[in-house]
């Protein structure tokens, strides 16, 4: 899990080191961001070698929230946009916080930028691409 944990910090720096992701949505990370960062983090994790994540999309009293999972483990790097929330990446297998949300399983789809709207893949592409830079220009620091 620790490979896990290191390139989920390392997307998560990148995206706050990028000076341009070139994505509205990320403009205030992680607040309102965690629908395209989790798509970001599935892909990047997936060309690290650790296969294709479920995208899960939820509500909780009208606020919406997205995160990824895989075999029970819940990847979040957004989390922190919630009251209470003080933790950048939250990996946790089931229970927890995340079961305050309602899952609605019909927005939940693979973690990989191919399967989003046509409109969409363009920018998410050129966005991740930024963000691979900023990770190759140097170890992200950890932490954030």
């Amino acid at each position: 899990m620790s490979e896990l944990r290191t390139l989920a910090l390392g997307l998560r720096q990148a995206i706050l080191d990028c000076p341009n992701p070139g994505l509205v949505s990320l403009e205030r990370f992680p607040y309102g961001s965690c629908g395209d960062a989790s798509i970001l983090l599935g892909q990047y994790l997936h060309e690290n070698g650790l296969g294709v994540w479920r995208y899960v999309s939820a509500w909780e009293n009208g606020a919406s929230h997205a995160w990824i999972e895989k075999n029970g483990l819940r990847v979040d790097i957004t989390a922190d946009q919630f009251d209470g929330v003080d933790t950048p990446v939250i990996i946790a297998s089931g229970g927890g916080w995340h079961d305050r949300f309602t899952v609605d399983h019909a927005a939940s789809h693979g973690a990989l930028i191919a399967v989003r709207e046509e409109y969409a893949r363009a920018e998410l592409s050129a966005a991740y691409d930024r963000l691979i830079a900023v990770i190759r220009q140097g170890t992200p620091r950890v932490g954030a």
